[in-house]
């Protein structure tokens, strides 16, 4: 009896492990971009923490959302406020907490490694997302193509 206990005592503190290691990786990665995003102009928190960041550059003012999609095989775009991630066999609906309500510019950042983003158009027209293409009224930017946006 006392085998089993241990077994599944070191089971949960894989499980824990495991799980600060994602997290910590998460946090590292937000960082890293909001290390990347200070290039481009002054960054600052935005009053609801749920509407990510503003970052500010010379000319235009941007309001950005981190959209964490790891390992997700599609990004989808169904409307303005059904936005989706595809992995492998589970759908998430991710909580859009009106940042699509918001005025001027808004990007949703997605990382670390999407598959395919898509908008669709209507039941049976879906688009592949390109870098300047306006998504219900927000540009779709994936981590790695960030230079090429602000160029």
């Amino acid at each position: 009896m006392p085998e089993l206990w241990i077994g599944l005592i070191v089971i949960v503190l894989i499980l824990v492990a495991i799980l600060v290691v994602l997290e910590f990786n998460r946090k590292r990665f937000i960082l890293s971009i909001e290390e990347k995003l200070k290039k481009y102009g002054t960054l600052e928190k935005a009053n609801n923490v749920n509407h990510g960041y503003v970052l500010k550059t010379n000319t235009t003012t941007y309001h950005i959302k981190l959209i964490y999609a790891p390992g997700a095989s599609e990004v989808s775009f169904n409307s303005k406020r059904h936005w989706q991630v595809f992995s492998g066999s589970k759908k998430l609906m991710l909580p859009t907490h009106g940042f699509q309500d918001k005025e001027g510019n808004k990007i949703l950042l997605i990382y670390p490694q999407p598959g395919k983003i898509v908008k669709y158009i209507n039941e049976n027209e879906v688009v592949f997302v390109n870098l300047k293409m306006d998504v219900f009224g927000m540009n779709v930017v994936h981590i790695n193509q960030l230079d090429a946006y602000f160029e």
